[in-house]
């Protein structure tokens, strides 16, 4: 995705998000080709004030198929709170609101978009949807995994994610990636006061 139209579109959300009312709202109308990008800057979750009545903040979203929908937002002490940061080499991961591709944990695994893990790996993504199959290579390497399976076969050898497995929530595929970093011998730290997750090559 171009960064400015990026900005562009993460500037009109904002407005959406900090004005809180409720009563008025913004939608990108631009078509977004990318959910995610990575950036030395913090992330700052989409969170909204609560209107007056006590209900809470939404900002509209345009959707993939173009569909218009509102999305309510939490407040920015919850936002602050359930958020989980990707560190790659030095640099956070932010994803589009509305896109459903943020991280988040499942069963003590930090789930990451399978499209961001590519990207920030540097893999070739393969996907059979018949069989909810997902290749992916790097340099000589082949790693394969199945949506809801523990297995994963790397070049031929079978190794096992010990918690989570890949599964699909929001319509975006999310993997647990510590084992796939063991796999590629990429270090990984958690920061528990801060939610998170740090890889580096």
């Amino acid at each position: 995705m171009n960064i400015k139209r990026f900005i562009a579109i993460t500037a009109l959300v904002a407005t959406a998000v900090f004005a809180g009312t409720g009563m008025y709202t913004a939608y990108a109308e631009e078509e977004r080709t990318e959910y995610f990008f990575w950036s030395d800057a913090l992330p700052i979750p989409a969170y909204a004030t609560p209107n007056e009545d006590g209900t809470p903040g939404k900002i509209g979203i345009i959707n993939e198929n173009g569909e218009k929908t509102e999305l309510t937002l939490p407040d920015y002490e919850e936002a602050i709170k359930n958020r989980v940061l990707v560190l790659v080499n030095g640099k956070y991961l932010h994803t589009v609101a509305g896109s459903g591709a943020d991280p988040f944990i499942e069963d003590g695994s930090t789930m990451i978009p399978l499209r961001a893990i590519a990207d920030a790996f540097g893999f070739e993504v393969e996907w059979e949807e018949s069989e909810e199959k997902i290749t992916l290579t790097r340099d000589s390497k082949t790693i394969i995994l199945y949506i809801g399976k523990p297995e994963i076969s790397v070049d031929g050898d079978t190794v096992y994610f010990e918690n989570a497995v890949p599964l699909i929530k929001n319509d975006r595929t999310f993997l647990p990636v510590r084992k796939l970093a063991e796999i590629l011998d990429i270090k990984v730290e958690w920061d528990d006061d801060t939610r998170t997750a740090a890889f580096s090559e």
